[in-house]
């Protein structure tokens, strides 16, 4: 794996550059997933090993917003994200999708689109995430969370919790959170 990745041209030139090396540079630090097509089951809104807050709820940023309520749920395979905070971070298009997704009280609903390789970052470390944007009814509560990050990105990040400690740790390369 790559452990520093140097570059020798100009900065102007560099900078230019970034958007071609930036898929390339993504495509050598993640791990390859295909995506998705047909129906996913979201079974419930805290299926992770334990229903203790500690665990389920992460502080992270996402362009200029920071969510301090965004639920890891291993019970997930895909990122959610409502549609009223699609439209505060103002990302662009989205990339349709034919998915259909089943909630955890049985109903199905189908996403807007695709928010695709958005940059989450979670204390120090930055991932890329794809995120499956919801038209939610309870989008306004208080009790609701804002963002539900599933597998894709906590097998990204590494993420290992240990109940009986009351630990979660991610990891990136080097850094460990």
């Amino acid at each position: 794996m790559l452990c520093k990745v140097k570059i020798n041209i100009p900065l102007l030139d560099a900078i230019k550059q970034i958007p071609k090396y930036a898929k390339f540079l993504k495509e050598l630090c993640v791990h390859k997933r295909k995506k998705m097509k047909g129906s996913v089951e979201v079974r419930g809104i805290v299926s992770a090993l334990t229903r203790n807050e500690e665990f389920t709820v992460v502080s992270c940023t996402i362009g200029e917003c920071t969510f301090v309520d965004a639920m890891l749920d291993l019970g997930t395979s895909i990122n959610v994200m409502p549609t009223s905070v699609y439209k505060a971070l103002n990302f662009g298009d989205l990339e349709p999708t034919r998915m259909t997704i089943q909630l955890a009280n049985r109903s199905i609903v189908q996403p807007l689109g695709v928010l695709e390789d958005v940059l989450t970052q979670v204390n120090e470390l930055i991932f890329p995430a794809h995120f499956y944007v919801l038209d939610m009814e309870d989008e306004t509560s208080e009790k609701g969370s804002t963002l539900i990050l599933g597998r894709p990105l906590l097998m990204t990040a590494r993420t290992k919790i240990d109940v009986h400690a009351g630990t979660l740790s991610m990891e990136f390369g080097d850094t460990l959170l």
